[in-house]
Parts: C-alpha cells; sequence; structure tokens
C-alpha cells in the first residue's frame, strides 16, 4: 500500500510543496529514499526507523520505498522526517485512524 503526505523543502528563502509518498511491502528488511535527497535526508532512515523502534513499531522483513517529489529538486535537512513517519506508519498498517487533511 502505497500513501502520500505533504511536506515542505527549503530553497534558501523560500519553500516549495514536497510529495512524500512512502510504500511499505513484506521483502529484506530495507529503507530506500530516492528522489534527489542528500546526505541528511538519506540519514532520515535511521532517525525514523529508530523513533518508531522506540514507539514499538517494528519495520523486521519489510521493505520501505520513500520518493521525495519534484525529483528534479535537491531536498535537504530533516524537514521530511515527520511526513516519512506519518507515511510509514499509515503504510505499513500500524495507525488506523484517519488523518485530516
Amino acid at each position: 500500500m502505497s500513501y502520500k503526505v505533504t511536506s515542505i523543502g527549503l530553497k534558501g528563502l523560500e519553500g516549495y510543496r514536497v510529495q512524500v509518498q512512502v510504500q511499505v511491502v513484506e521483502g529484506m528488511e530495507s529503507i530506500v529514499v530516492v528522489g534527489l535527497p542528500d546526505a541528511s535526508v538519506k540519514e532520515s532512515r535511521e532517525r525514523v526507523s529508530a523513533a518508531l523502534r522506540s514507539l514499538g513499531f517494528s519495520l523486521v522483513d519489510m521493505k520501505v520505498v520513500i520518493n521525495l517529489s519534484p525529483a528534479e529538486q535537491k531536498k535537504n535537512g530533516p524537514l521530511f522526517d515527520l511526513a516519512i513517519a506519518i507515511g510509514v506508519l499509515k503504510s505499513g498498517n500500524f495507525l488506523k485512524e484517519e488523518i485530516p487533511v
């Protein structure tokens, strides 16, 4: 199942909309971030998985693919961690409640 969350990226002082699309499927345990992320965004894998583990959610035997769109825009900073965490929880069916838009 795929889940989309809207976030904000920064380019200088200007903000732009970033679509965070998360897909969680059964498979070899891995987290992949695509969509021109820099090193700090790639580190979101560890921050988000550690936070979810501390809350009691296990990603064992799950493959998580995170797509940050628009792909042509460089993404930087930890701005997307919350959107990624929400996407993982909803896509992995850990969170059943509806999130109002």
